[in-house]
């Protein structure tokens, strides 16, 4: 997997693979394949990993010269625990004895109302896989901002997808060497726009009486002006008459 950023001391106990394989679901499998195989072609999913070749070594503090492969542990400002990290282990050992516990399916919200083109239900699926690795599952992020940014359903986001970015984000599209099609694609964004995120003033409206005061204030304010303009405007046109 290349030289490591550091080397790391971790503890060798031996981990729980069940809870490691969701953990895995969770931090590895939209890059590296339910059990560490290459992925697509483009060099982010590509890699094969193996639970005895520097598998939590690298997991916790990256790879050296890899845009794409950065430090897990929270040692480095990831979000795994030395315990996340030797569970993960736990799991991928399981591969070699074929005795491998079953990957937690993503979690689909229940009626969900589509929002323009594509399924946001397969969407969901396709968003908790691929996208809240990073992103968290609903946009909000998990962490450091600059490794794990908050996203909405804007145009840059589906750029983004389609092409990744400089900052370590590969590129998913499979016209770019990532394994998600344009309808996939599609569908991960109409999920994203089922998601509610009300103004500043719809939050303020919901959630402070005197919120709901002020809005009602500046409602007044704008029906008077309103009909201040329209009074204006009927006596200026009976005084040309």
């Amino acid at each position: 997997m290349g030289a490591l950023w550091a080397t790391v001391a971790l503890a060798q106990d031996e981990g729980d693979p069940v809870r490691g394989a969701a953990l895995y679901a969770e931090n590895c499998l939209a890059c590296h394949g339910p059990q560490g195989e290459p992925l697509a072609a483009h060099e982010a999913f590509s890699a094969e990993i193996h639970y005895d070749t520097g598998f939590a070594e690298a997991v916790a503090a990256g790879v050296e010269g890899s845009l794409y492969m950065k430090p897990w542990s929270e040692a480095y400002g990831g979000p795994l625990s030395e315990a996340d990290i030797n569970d993960l282990r736990a799991y991928a050992r399981t591969w070699a004895s074929g005795e491998i516990p079953p990957l937690p399916a993503p979690e689909i919200p229940a009626d969900l109302e589509p929002v323009g083109r594509g399924d946001p239900a397969l969407g969901a699926a396709l968003y908790q896989t691929y996208c809240a690795v990073c992103h968290g599952p609903e946009g909000q992020g998990r962490g450091d901002p600059d490794r794990f940014p908050p996203i909405g359903a804007h145009a840059d986001v589906l750029t983004a997808t389609r092409r990744g970015t400089e900052k370590g984000m590969p590129p998913f599209a499979q016209v770019n060497g990532g394994p998600l099609s344009e309808t996939d694609i599609t569908n991960i964004m109409a999920y994203v726009r089922t998601w509610d995120r009300p103004s500043a003033l719809q939050k303020v409206a919901e959630n402070s009486p005197k919120g709901v005061g002020l809005l009602i204030w500046l409602m007044g304010i704008g029906a008077v002006v309103t009909v201040g303009g329209v009074v204006m405007m009927n006596r200026s046109a009976e005084s040309k008459e």
